[in-house]
């Protein structure tokens, strides 16, 4: 009988792999960046998406913990911290929301050993 192993999740590189996002993706910057313009100035609400290709605001090349925190329900910048650091463990839920934000595949934010 052939036995089966599963994959491990390396939660430390996993967290780290986070904290690249936060800094480098684009695609969750410019969704984070539309959400607190809109925050900033009712006037120029800015809807993000297919606009976010075209637009000259001036973006800053990273959002902080705090920016992203703000950007989804039910996150703290201390959660985002602790998710980044490895001192906690990210939920499913929470991986899924990261997934939609950087419009990636699970096993792209996932880190196994």
């Amino acid at each position: 009988m052939e036995k089966y192993c599963g994959k491990v999740i390396n939660w430390e590189k996993t967290g780290k792999n986070l904290e690249y996002l936060r800094r480098h993706n684009v695609n969750l910057i410019k969704k984070v960046c539309a959400y607190c313009r809109s925050q900033e100035d009712s006037k120029n609400y800015c809807a993000g998406g297919e606009k976010c290709k075209t637009c000259t605001y001036d973006m800053d090349n990273h959002i902080s913990r705090n920016e992203l925190a703000s950007a989804v329900v039910g996150w703290s910048d201390s959660q985002v911290a602790n998710w980044e650091d490895s001192r906690s463990i990210i939920s499913i839920e929470d991986i899924f929301i990261y997934c939609e934000l950087c419009e990636m595949r699970l096993e792209d934010i996932l880190i196994f050993d």
